[in-house]
C-alpha cells in the first residue's frame, strides 16, 4: 500500500508541477505549490504542507529574532563526500539560501537550498524553496506563525524555525545533520 501511495505522490506532484511549469519560482507559488499538494494527495507520512501557531512573542521581537539568526545561522554552504559500499566516492556543495522581507504587519522568511550534485530542472538560480514561514502580529504581544514546507526532509530546518519564533531556542542549528 505504501509503494501506491509513493506512486501516486509521483504522479500527483508532477501534475501539480506541470500545471505551474516547472519548480515553484518564489515563495507565494512554493505557498500554493505545498497546499495543491496536499490536497490531491491527502495525508501522506513525510507529507508536511503547512503548520500554523501561535506565540506569547511581540511581532516586532520574532521578526528581529528571524533576520538576526537567519543571517547568521542560514547563510551557510556545506560541502559532503559519502562513498558507497562499493568505494565509489560522490561530492558536492549544499548551499541555503535565506531571505528576510519585513513589513509592518508581516514579516516572511524563505530558505532555499541549492545542491550543486543535483539538477533540479526549473528551479530558481539560488535553488528550490525548502521552508516559507510567514509571521503576523495578533495582539500587542501575540504572533502567529505559518510555515511551509517541501518535506518530511527539512524537519531540522522548521525546528529550528519554531525555536527563534518562540524565542525558546536561538542556537544555530547542524545543516550537516539534515
Amino acid at each position: 500500500m505504501l509503494r501506491n501511495k509513493q506512486g501516486l505522490l509521483l504522479v500527483a506532484t508532477a501534475l501539480v508541477l506541470g500545471g505551474c511549469g516547472g519548480m515553484p519560482k518564489n515563495a507565494e507559488e512554493f505557498r500554493q505549490f505545498s497546499l495543491e499538494r496536499a490536497r490531491v494527495v491527502g495525508w501522506m507520512p513525510g507529507l508536511v504542507p503547512k503548520e500554523t501557531f501561535e506565540v506569547e512573542r511581540p511581532f516586532r521581537d520574532v521578526s528581529s529574532t528571524l533576520q538576526k539568526k537567519a543571517d547568521e545561522c542560514l547563510k551557510v554552504a556545506i560541502k559532503w563526500t559519502v562513498t558507497n559500499s562499493y568505494g565509489n566516492t560522490r561530492s558536492g556543495v549544499d548551499t541555503f539560501k535565506p531571505t528576510f522581507i519585513a513589513g509592518p504587519n508581516k514579516a516572511e522568511l524563505h530558505v532555499q537550498l541549492k545542491r550543486s550534485a543535483v539538477i533540479e530542472v526549473g528551479a530558481p538560480p539560488d535553488g528550490s524553496y525548502r521552508v516559507v514561514l510567514d509571521a503576523t502580529p495578533l495582539a500587542a504581544k501575540r504572533t502567529r506563525i505559518e510555515m511551509y514546507a517541501m518535506s518530511i526532509d527539512d524537519k531540522l530546518v522548521r525546528q529550528t524555525l519554531r525555536g527563534w519564533a518562540q524565542g525558546t531556542n536561538l542556537g544555530c542549528p547542524d545543516l550537516a545533520k539534515r
